[in-house]
Parts: C-alpha cells; structure tokens; sequence
C-alpha cells in the first residue's frame, strides 16, 4: 500500500466520521486490514493522521475559517472539507512530508472524488498554510 492509498483511507474515514461523533475507527482499520494488504507502518500512518484529524479537527476548522474569503465552513462541500481536514491535520500535526507534497496528493484526491472546480478551491485554502 502507498501513501496516496493510506490517505485515500484517511479521507473516507474522516468523511465518514464528520458528522458523525461516534463513529469508531479503530473497529474501521481492523475492518480495512481484513480486506487490505497493509504494513504495521501503514496501519500507523493511517492511525497517526486520523488521531491527528481527529484531536485537531475543531482548531483546524477554526483555522481555516479565519482564511476563508466569501465562503462560510458550513458552505463548503463535504469532499472538500475531509480533503482540506487531511491535508491540514498531516500538515500542522503530522509533519511526515513536505507541504508542497501533501497538498498535491489532496489536489489528486480531489479529482478523484470531487468537483472539477474543488482542486483549485483547495489548493487555494491550504496555500494560506505554507510557510505556516
């Protein structure tokens, strides 16, 4: 499993758990180890992003929001906001790769799973945290 795999996870499982307070992801990775072949370093990964997003996710919201221009948190897509939670959670928490990498994995999973224009939303919103 690469990275891009791992945060692929991340993201379905951040999407899964936004609205959704008890979602439990440890019974979610068993469930993903069952079906995926995936490394202990794999499985922690995922494990530190999702803890990173999940112990974070009211202050990277708050962050976020003070940069967004035009839009309200409560506006934007919800593929968009697990994308920027990701992003933002292995960014500011995580520090296992370089900015410049992370935001262009998220802007692949935004073509992916979302809009054409979400891409460029995107990279807008996590261009404020660079540097940061």
């Amino acid at each position: 499993m690469n990275r891009h795999e791992c945060r692929t996870i991340v993201m379905q499982m951040i999407f899964s758990s936004l609205d959704n307070e008890s979602f439990d992801y440890q019974t979610n990775l068993n469930e993903l180890a069952e079906n995926f072949t995936m490394s202990n370093e794999d499985a922690d990964f995922i494990k530190n992003l999702f803890d990173a997003y999940k112990n974070n996710k009211n202050e990277i919201i708050e962050k976020v929001s003070e940069h967004l221009k035009g839009y309200e948190w409560g506006r934007i897509y919800k593929v968009d906001k697990c994308l920027i939670l990701l992003a933002l959670s292995e960014m500011l928490y995580l520090k296992t790769a370089p900015h410049k990498v992370i935001i262009n994995e998220v802007l692949e999973l935004a073509k992916e799973f979302s809009t054409d224009k979400s891409p460029k939303f995107i990279n807008g919103v996590l261009s404020n945290f660079v540097g940061d």
